[in-house]
């Protein structure tokens, strides 16, 4: 009976690998394929391959790509650090007023839909004059994900034993040696993957540096994609190159933090 759940479930997996791949094989192929060929043979590799569909896709979204870099490490580092600081607040002082109720109202702040704040954070950015600037399109989104990276840090730093803090402090350091020596490198996993899970949300923006920006000076990847100019011979080729280029930094950048992102996700879901 086991043997046959365990069949069962590798026949499963494989089903949903395959399900995940073959909308990015179908990316990548057609990305070196004319419209032509694109719609008489999607699923098989080129005949013909078109490299220039990157030559052609590339000029259109270096700007957006590096303005969407800029933007994304911006709130990443952001979350990173306010993320670790506030939640080392949560565990180390147990007594300060309204603990608690700060930190469900960062739990509460989560569950507000995104689109629900849209109108306000606007409103908000235009009397600071942050309109079209980059600092609008940084400081509403690591807002939201400063509370996500919050929940999930002091989860996961309240699973840090006690000791370690007393040994520190008797060893006489400080609050900023404990952060950066002992709490800084058992963080590892946890810090990955909200450095992931916030660079994939800042990457994938749409909605807000839709509204947030005008124009193409501070404009970011995801919108920069649906506005590609294409002529009707290369058709969705380079479209599809496109995609393939404005991903590379998120492959990059999970490759880097791939190591540490599951422990991350089950160290900040497990508490004690």
């Amino acid at each position: 009976m086991r043997k046959a759940v365990s069949i069962f479930s590798r026949i499963l997996l494989g089903i949903l690998l395959l399900l995940t791949l073959a909308p990015f094989y179908l990316l990548v192929i057609n990305s070196f394929k004319g419209q032509t060929e694109i719609i008489k043979t999607p699923f098989q590799l080129a005949v013909n391959w078109q490299f220039m569909n990157y030559a052609k896709a590339l000029p259109q979204v270096v700007r957006p790509m590096l303005n969407s870099l800029l933007v994304t490490f911006a709130v990443i580092l952001i979350t990173v650090v306010v993320s670790m600081l506030a939640s080392y607040a949560f565990v180390r002082y147990e007594s300060f007023f309204g603990k608690e109720l700060l930190y469900y109202g960062i739990i509460a702040l989560l569950m507000i839909p995104g689109f629900v704040m849209l109108i306000p954070q606007f409103v908000q950015i235009t009397n600071l004059g942050l309109f079209n600037s980059y600092w609008g399109l940084i400081l509403p989104p690591a807002a939201y994900q400063v509370a996500m990276g919050t929940f999930l840090t002091r989860s996961s730093m309240e699973a840090i034993s006690k000791s370690l803090f007393e040994a520190a402090e008797i060893e006489g350091a400080g609050d900023m040696d404990i952060l950066l020596k002992v709490v800084l490198p058992l963080s590892k996993p946890i810090l990955s993957t909200v450095t992931i899970m916030t660079g994939l949300n800042a990457w994938n923006n749409y909605i807000w540096p839709l509204v947030a920006s005008s124009g193409e000076a501070t404009q970011q990847i995801a919108v920069a994609l649906t506005k590609l100019i294409v002529s009707v011979s290369d058709g969705n080729g380079v479209l599809f190159a496109g995609y393939i280029i404005a991903s590379l930094p998120l492959v990059i950048l999970f490759c880097f933090a791939s190591k540490y992102f599951v422990a991350g996700i089950t160290q900040g879901a497990v508490k004690g």
